[in-house]
């Protein structure tokens, strides 16, 4: 290759990093920007009734909004535990403070929270990168596998309610055993051989690499971890939309089980999914999707011409700023926990 294409080669990558750089931060100021105007609705004048409740607010109220919120950093560091666990041992002390860094990380842009993980994982637990890659697939997979079915029931049911319930836990069982039996067919070393048989394949399967990513396999394909983390998913889930009734609750709102279902799980889906970090896109997003999907007219506000931004702005912004608290706290004592653990050597197993 000569010199010129070297150097071409060279200013093409720096043109596109500055690019992604550029992108990000536009992003950010336009996060930070949806985030001032939820929180300029949640303040308009005809949301001051229910922002005076704020004041009456019990004890009890809030500190189930605080238990909530923290509920969701330790079940969702649990599921990173639960879904590594066939191929590494790590300590789940460890995995929740790393989840509960990452969880405040993902606040800011340029993936830092997906960044503080994977260092810290590979660094600090021996986790390969390629492996980590795959353990996130595998909890994404997971992830699937329990609010498609969920949504799907919310969809044609219209109506939290038993039926919904049993919907909800049959489906769920149903996709997540699917999961499992397909990765039973291809985890462990019958299953990297039925992928080599494949032509194409062969090849990528004698890489040295391929073993790091073929773990995903191996987490789903056991029943244990993909069960429990699909559990915990759920709980998840339900911890979103209990912080949505409790919120509810505090402003007189009146929001039924569907409605706070809904909304918490559009506010952790953009929160998961969110290229330019979660603030501010988490709340505008929220708010839309109250106006859109027919949330109660009483708490989405259908007057005065705001189009469907009411006091639910109010219920959404007031959850936020107590989930920043909570989540500060929990990064806070997630630091404090990895400097002062010793480091554990990952160990592998292999999948039940």
């Amino acid at each position: 290759m000569m010199m010129s294409d070297v150097n071409l080669d060279a200013e093409q990558q720096s043109t596109r990093s500055v690019v992604r750089i550029l992108i990000q931060v536009i992003g950010f100021a336009a996060s930070i920007a949806a985030l001032g105007w939820a929180v300029k609705v949640a303040l308009k004048e005809e949301n001051r009734a229910q922002l005076e409740n704020l004041q009456n607010a019990s004890v009890a109220q809030v500190m189930m909004l605080v238990g909530l919120s923290f509920a969701s950093v330790a079940v969702n560091g649990v599921i990173f535990w639960v879904v590594i666990r066939p191929v590494h041992k790590i300590r789940v002390t460890d995995v929740i403070s790393t989840n509960a860094i990452g969880t405040f990380l993902a606040y800011l842009p340029f993936k830092m929270s997906l960044v503080a993980r994977v260092a810290i994982h590979n660094k600090r637990d021996g986790v390969p990168v390629l492996t980590i890659g795959a353990w996130f697939a595998a909890i994404g997979v997971l992830m699937l596998a329990v609010l498609g079915p969920m949504a799907l029931m919310s969809f044609v049911l219209k109506e939290v309610g038993v039926l919904w319930w049993i919907g909800v836990v049959g489906s769920v069982a149903l996709s997540v055993g699917l999961l499992i039996v397909i990765a039973r067919v291809f985890y462990g070393d019958r299953g990297v051989a039925r992928l080599a048989s494949v032509g194409l394949l062969k090849r990528v399967t004698e890489m040295d690499s391929f073993s790091k990513m073929h773990a995903g396999f191996d987490m789903v394909a056991c029943p244990v971890s993909s069960i429990w983390a699909s559990v915990f998913r759920l709980l998840d889930v339900l911890a979103f939309a209990g912080r949505f009734v409790v919120a509810a609750a505090v402003l007189g709102l009146p929001i039924s089980g569907n409605d706070a279902l809904l909304l918490g799980s559009v506010y952790f889906l953009i929160g998961v999914f969110s290229p330019f970090g979660m603030l501010g896109t988490r709340e505008a997003g929220t708010i839309g999707a109250a106006a859109l999907f027919g949330v109660s007219s009483a708490a989405i506000g259908t007057g005065g011409g705001d189009g469907g931004e009411g006091p639910i702005a109010a219920a959404v912004v007031f959850i936020t700023a107590v989930e920043a608290v909570v989540n500060l706290g929990c990064a806070g004592f997630g630091v404090a926990w990895l400097r002062i653990a010793p480091k554990k050597d990952a160990q592998v197993e292999h999948a039940d």
